[in-house]
């Protein structure tokens, strides 16, 4: 798009403002539902099932375009379940995969016949004290190294607090005994995000999961391998060859079901991979100054809109488009309006000097992104909009003072 084009859309809909093109998020899904095809294919005997995990991006625009590419869906908390119902995704289309809820959560699931995936001992007798003589999967830690773009987002190996440990199944096997709770599936999740690069260390941790599922548990039929399908944010990354890990994934699975013959379906769980290309965030510049031999440009853009740099110290390319493009490049900080140190965009990039009100484009935006949005410092979350072939489509609404006023008690 270009400085019209951008500048049309920001006056349109307000600053900031997230946009995904709908042609980018078909392409991510249908190479999903080509990643399944390819396993279930070589597999022959086993069905292949991919949920998209809709803590990424849980827009309906989005996750109805999932539904009619053929994919499901996980769900992990009772907004999360209640959308996709309204998206048409059906029970046997849903999975719960959860983290320390509290029984009114597991009474909702329960009463929505929705199978429901659990990832502590506790959990497992709390859910089997109400559900006695219930199917559930479990969660379990494969102990291995874990794979992300940081250690806030492995999930897997000895410091993280998801799943159970293998010290530890044979105290979950006889609280389900206890129960008379059926395990009919086990899951496991290494973590977000691996490349080409770091394949063998996903493949390193499912032959891990499946070798503790064959050493301890019977008769299981599902086994849910997780997500953590990545996408290149630096310049010099190149996409994930899918083929590749499909390979690569029906050579241990192969050898698994020869052996353990109970199993009839693999569930994977990708999230990122489909909407995060898609989505870019725009905003404006509002301020620039050179101070103690740094220049910083200011953004309506804060962490409250985008919190992955400041949480993760995560990495997305930005572009500054002008109607007045400077060819003087300058080496800068770009940051946004919140007032917390941690509130930059991008650190050290080389940039064309801005002009205040010139368009910031923020790339790879469409996974938590808005998801993890929120009101800190009394900020707005921004609209969103679908940019399809032919036409746009407002999505969700920017919110408004109003809004968010509704629901204080002032009294």
């Amino acid at each position: 798009m270009n400085y019209e084009q951008l500048e049309n859309l920001v006056s349109t809909y307000g600053s900031p403002l997230y946009i995904y093109d709908y042609a980018t998020l078909v392409e991510r899904s249908n190479q999903m539902k080509r990643f399944k095809d390819r396993i279930e294919n070589a597999l022959k005997t086993v069905k292949i099932n991919m949920h998209y995990s809709s803590k990424a991006n849980g827009n309906p625009a989005i996750l109805k375009m999932v539904k009619e590419t053929g994919l499901k869906v996980d769900s992990m908390s009772p907004l999360e379940l209640n959308i996709a119902q309204k998206c048409g995704f059906t029970k046997d289309q849903i999975l719960y995969v959860c983290n320390n809820i509290d029984s009114e959560e597991m009474r909702l699931v329960h009463e929505n016949d929705i199978l429901i995936c659990l990832d502590s001992i506790s959990q497992v007798e709390m859910w089997g004290k109400m559900y006695p003589n219930t199917n559930i999967m479990v969660r379990i830690n494969p102990g291995t190294k874990g794979v992300g773009h940081s250690d806030k987002v492995i999930t897997s190996g000895k410091v993280t607090k998801f799943g159970i440990g293998e010290n530890n199944i044979t105290k979950l096997i006889n609280a389900t005994k206890k129960y008379n709770l059926n395990i009919i599936g086990v899951h496991q999740h290494l973590g977000s995000l691996f490349l080409d690069d770091t394949v063998d260390d996903y493949i390193a941790g499912v032959k891990s999961g499946i070798e503790l599922i064959r050493k301890y548990f019977e008769n299981i039929k599902i086994v849910d391998l997780g997500g953590g399908f990545g996408v290149p944010y630096k310049p010099h990354e190149k996409a994930l060859n899918l083929d590749t890990v499909a390979d690569r994934l029906t050579e241990v699975l192969k050898e698994f079901i020869a052996s353990y013959p109970s199993v009839e379906e693999f569930n994977f769980e990708p999230g990122r991979f489909i909407p995060c290309e898609a989505g870019m965030l725009l905003g404006k510049v509002t301020a620039i100054k050179n101070e103690n031999n740094v220049w910083w440009i200011g953004t309506d853009i804060g962490m409250n809109d985008l919190v992955r740099p400041s949480m993760y110290d995560a990495y997305h390319e930005i572009e500054i488009i002008s109607a007045n493009p400077s060819s003087e490049i300058i080496h800068a900080n770009i940051c946004g309006n919140i007032c917390e140190s941690a509130d930059v965009l991008g650190k050290d990039r080389n940039i064309p000097k801005p002009n205040i009100g010139d368009i910031v484009l923020v790339k790879n935006a469409g996974a938590y992104g808005y998801s993890m949005a929120s009101n800190y410092t009394g900020r707005l979350r921004p609209a969103e909009v679908m940019i399809y072939p032919d036409h746009e489509k407002l999505i969700r609404k920017r919110e408004t003072i109003e809004y968010i006023e509704s629901n204080i008690i002032w009294d």
